[in-house]
């Protein structure tokens, strides 16, 4: 079912893990991407994923910050979220506090416009939270 995306990619770095539901997430946005195009697109997401996971540099054009995550329980920051931009689509992660080395991948979305959507914050915070602070890996 992944073609080259995968559950989890253990590179030289890091580790990338998808959360429940986040390739299914992935196969969805793709019904958006022209039929001619999909292995060129699953192979180009599947090495962005890749060069994170290996440690290599990323441009903030390719992998912006996208929005903050949800307060720690004392009030402060837990940081922000990025995003795999791959247009049309993006795939909203962060790099895990709890789990040394980790970056996790809440979901992706077909992206046709310009403002971050409020579900889609909603949904990272979600999988943040249940990830983070109650300690549920996937």
């Amino acid at each position: 079912m992944n073609d080259n995306i995968k559950d989890e990619v253990e590179g030289k770095r890091y580790r990338v893990v998808h959360c429940v539901g986040a390739l299914e997430s992935f196969f969805e946005a793709l019904r958006h991407v022209e039929a001619r195009k999909l292995q060129t697109f699953k192979r180009g997401m599947a090495q962005q994923i890749q060069r994170l996971a290996d440690g290599h540099r990323v441009s903030r054009e390719n992998f912006p910050k996208e929005g903050e995550l949800p307060k720690k329980r004392n009030g402060k920051s837990a940081g922000y979220f990025f995003a795999f931009k791959r247009m049309p689509i993006r795939g909203y992660c962060w790099q895990s506090e709890c789990h040394p080395d980790t970056w996790f991948i809440s979901h992706y979305v077909f992206k046709d416009y310009q403002k971050l959507k409020a579900k889609d914050v909603d949904r990272v915070a979600h999988n943040w939270i249940r990830i983070e602070v109650d300690g549920d890996e996937r």
